[in-house]
């Protein structure tokens, strides 16, 4: 499970290869590391590509297909794999390598599971056709809490610092942290989560002001945008009700 380390100035521009496994690196996904001046990182894998200095970063968008899945089977009480037929996009090893599988609805409905780590290849899922059953094996510790049916709704969710993305304008996604630029394709690195960061900005910036995911250029920040009502009214046949559209502070 990702814990707390606590590193050395110039452990934040440390990266390192997979193991064999495209899935496991040298510490769990979203292991802390902290500096001796309280700056915080996340251990996070890249995607496919270089990573850019002092860009925004953010998780892989959800697949298609993959949420609100029927189960497969039924599952006991105690069970440490779970199971549901998902659709549209295929689904490869360990892509839910540390993420969570979560029970939506029915049967089960609000209890969540946290999926293994992929010690070896296929360890946490394997891979999946987009019309097949997608397996995930849980965490250890981790048993069905409540017994699952097939009419159980399943979601299954990625490990948001797995092969992160430059954020798209506006994000799709959980924003994962800046990034350093240190690593090359598929590697993993410390994506900054907290602390002084040099960060790509969009328009101009107001000291002291706190500031957003830009919407306009991807793996930038814009100031946090404030918006107030405006306009009149409108008449409908009862009651009278205030239109209220929307206007940037800026």
């Amino acid at each position: 499970m990702p814990g707390t380390y606590f590193g050395p100035y110039g452990e934040n521009n440390s990266t390192y290869a997979n193991a064999g496994n495209a899935n496991l690196g040298r510490f769990p996904l979203g292991h802390k590391l902290i500096l001796p001046d309280g700056r915080e990182y996340r251990f996070t894998l890249n995607d496919a590509t270089v990573e850019v200095a002092g860009n925004l970063y953010q998780s892989v968008v959800a697949l298609a297909g993959h949420a609100n899945r029927l189960a497969d089977v039924v599952r006991a009480i105690g069970s440490t794999a779970i199971s549901g037929n998902i659709t549209t996009t295929i689904a490869a090893d360990d892509i839910y390598a540390e993420g969570v599988v979560h029970i939506n609805d029915v049967t089960g409905e609000g209890y969540s599971y946290r999926i293994k780590r992929a010690m070896t290849v296929a360890a946490a899922n394997a891979s999946a056709a987009s019309t097949a059953a997608l397996t995930v094996n849980l965490d250890a510790g981790e048993t069905v809490q409540v017994a699952l049916d097939t009419t159980s709704e399943v979601t299954f969710t990625r490990n948001r610092y797995h092969q992160t993305l430059i954020h798209a304008s506006p994000p799709t996604a959980t924003l994962t942290g800046v990034s350093p630029g240190v690593a090359a394709a598929n590697r993993f690195y410390w994506s900054q989560t907290k602390g002084y960061a040099a960060v790509l900005a969009n328009l101009t910036l107001l000291a002291g002001l706190p500031v957003q995911a830009d919407i306009a250029v991807d793996g930038a920040v814009e100031s946090v945008k404030r918006r107030v009502r405006t306009g009149g009214t409108v008449t409908v046949a009862v009651p009278t009700v205030s239109v209220a559209p929307l206007t940037d502070s800026d």
